[in-house]
């Protein structure tokens, strides 16, 4: 009987199947008659997703896109597991011995939110049906329902011991936002926060109580899903954007109850999509990376990176989408493979270095077909596998970025969050120096295991308060992005961790990636470049051929784009 479970190893949380530790790495696509199972089995990849869906509507209520494949229960009384059952074998014809994680997509048919109209909200665009309200008791009673069915099928199926975890997904584009763009302002929801709260409590409160109705609900499945499973499998979830979104009616900001939870074993999120992507910067993460470590959960990051072969949906799939949606801007790659090559090798160099886990999502299939792209491929699996080797793969930034989910619900200042907690992290990832980052709460727990802080502060919570003043008393260098200077810049942090005596492993506009065995960079311009160690090592190319060399110092002459990986001894 197959089993899983995140534990520490090396420092970081990390994915064991049958009490043995995997490389996290896997594959995902969308579109079933496109998938490229077989090339990342050639490749070495054992883990992989697929999503199922219990419903018959499509993931994104705002852009009207089509279902991608039958609902498990959308016909009333007749629950069809094929779809499941297909997306498994499909797998297993590429890899034998997969490990699958599906991605269960709990929103719920038509038939039903039809027949609960009470228990859905508006969705605040246009003419669009109403939609499930996470507020509701019935669509909670419901939700868990067909998934403890969904369990049981798999359970009692030839393919059991290949399912290793599920990914409980929900609401607009499966990320847990509101179906109601505008704030969950259905019946149920006032209700219930009239409940809980009274019928004169503040503004804020109510703002707040949005984003705890998500989490809650998120924990309730995952506790179902742990009972359903006898507590020997991973649970997981999106959540948690508290970067990405920072704004209270993305429901996102309840972390804190997920991260408490015993049910859930790990979290993940697209990588950000800041400035539509763009090559040469950091894509950074959506959350905060190392509260969730410090919590003991994984992290994975969804890379649903655009390459030269990102074709539009609606040339991949006829009827998939509306006209003139999915094909332009972030919804298309670089022209260029080998700028497309690099950021997948920065990508993979993020991963390597934070200490995480990522699938490649190979959203409308093909993505990643092309032969340099998948020898990189292979080489990640096998690097990934070796570090599992290493005693040490944390972080070792001197440097924390600090944030309070709790200030967009107090402050509802869209704008200023925007530029404190979201436009900042462009800086930050050009600066020379690596970084760590928490939610506020956990700053009691770290306060004393960074050199220098960065604060990102739209409203001035309490939490944030003492932690700034704790800086100022014990004299840690601290640095604020609030309403009065909200705008960080390269330069103006990098000048602040040289000040605080932090190491700066390069001096130019470039992103580097860096822990006790690797260092990587993706230049952000072409021409010379120059990385300064912390002290002389072994360095050794890695996905490049060349010589190792013993330094301190590495001097390289890069492609705009190009990423360069090197292991440390």
């Amino acid at each position: 009987m197959v089993t899983s479970h995140i534990t520490n190893h090396g420092g970081v949380p990390t994915l064991f199947v049958n009490d043995q530790p995997q490389p996290g790495l896997a594959y995902i696509t969308y579109l079933q008659e496109r998938n490229c199972y077989r090339d990342f089995a050639q490749a070495g990849y054992r883990l992989f997703s697929f999503t199922c869906y219990f419903g018959d509507q499509g993931i994104n209520a705002v852009s009207g896109i089509s279902p991608f494949a039958p609902g498990i229960f959308s016909v009333k009384g007749r629950p069809d597991f094929t779809p499941f059952d297909e997306g498994v074998k499909a797998i297993l014809a590429a890899r034998p011995d997969a490990f699958i994680f599906p991605r269960v997509n709990m929103a719920l048919p038509r038939w039903w939110e039809d027949e609960h109209p009470d228990d859905c909200n508006d969705s605040g665009y246009k003419d669009g049906p109403r939609r499930s309200c996470f507020s509701s008791s019935a669509w909670r009673e419901q939700s868990a329902d067909f998934l403890r069915q969904l369990i049981r099928h798999v359970e009692s199926s030839p393919w059991r011991d290949h399912i290793i975890g599920y990914q409980i997904a929900g609401g607009n584009t499966e990320e847990w936002f509101s179906f109601d763009q505008k704030g969950s302002v259905g019946p149920a929801a006032r209700a219930l926060f009239a409940q809980r709260h009274g019928e004169n409590a503040a503004e804020h409160t109510f703002r707040q109580f949005l984003n705890d109705v998500v989490a809650e609900a998120i924990c309730h499945f995952a506790a179902v899903a742990k009972e359903c499973t006898a507590r020997r499998l991973i649970v997981g979830s999106f959540y948690g954007y508290t970067l990405e979104v920072p704004f209270w009616t993305s429901c996102h900001h309840a972390l804190k109850k997920v991260l408490a939870s015993p049910d859930i074993d790990f979290l993940c999120s697209p990588a950000s999509y800041m400035n539509q992507r763009e090559p040469g910067f950091d894509w950074a993460n959506m959350t905060v990376l190392d509260s969730l470590k410090q919590h003991g959960k994984l992290y994975f990051t969804e890379y649903d990176s655009r390459t030269h072969l990102t074709k539009p949906l609606s040339e991949c799939r006829e009827n998939a989408c509306r006209p003139g949606t999915y094909d332009s801007g972030v919804w298309l790659g670089p022209a260029s493979p080998a700028v497309a090559r690099g950021v997948i090798r920065a990508n993979f160099a993020r991963q390597l270095t934070h200490g995480h886990a990522s699938w490649w999502f190979d959203m409308w299939g093909g993505w990643f077909a092309d032969p340099d792209i998948m020898r990189d491929m292979a080489s990640f699996v096998r690097i990934a596998q070796q570090d599992l080797a290493n005693p040490q793969r944390q972080s070792k930034a001197q440097l924390a970025v600090i944030a309070d989910e709790n200030a967009y619900a107090l402050s509802n200042d869209n704008a200023l969050a925007r530029r404190c907690c979201y436009d900042n992290r462009r800086p930050l990832g050009l600066c020379g120096a690596p970084y760590d980052i928490y939610d506020v709460a956990d700053f009691p727990t770290i306060a004393d295991s960074y050199q220098a802080f960065v604060f990102l502060c739209p409203h001035l919570t309490p939490a944030m308060a003492d932690a700034i003043a704790h800086c100022r008393q014990q004299q840690r260098p601290s640095l604020v992005a609030d309403a009065e200077q909200p705008d960080l810049s390269t330069a103006r942090l990098r000048q602040f961790c040289r000040q605080a005596g932090l190491h700066c492993y390069c001096e130019s506009d470039d992103v580097v990636y860096v822990n006790e065995h690797y260092i990587a960079i993706h230049a952000n311009s072409a021409g010379s470049k120059r990385l300064l160690l912390d002290r002389p090592r072994r360095i050794t190319p890695l996905l490049d051929p060349g010589d190792s060399c013993n330094a301190s110092h590495l001097n390289l002459v890069l492609q705009a784009c190009e990423t360069r990986l090197f292991q440390l001894d």
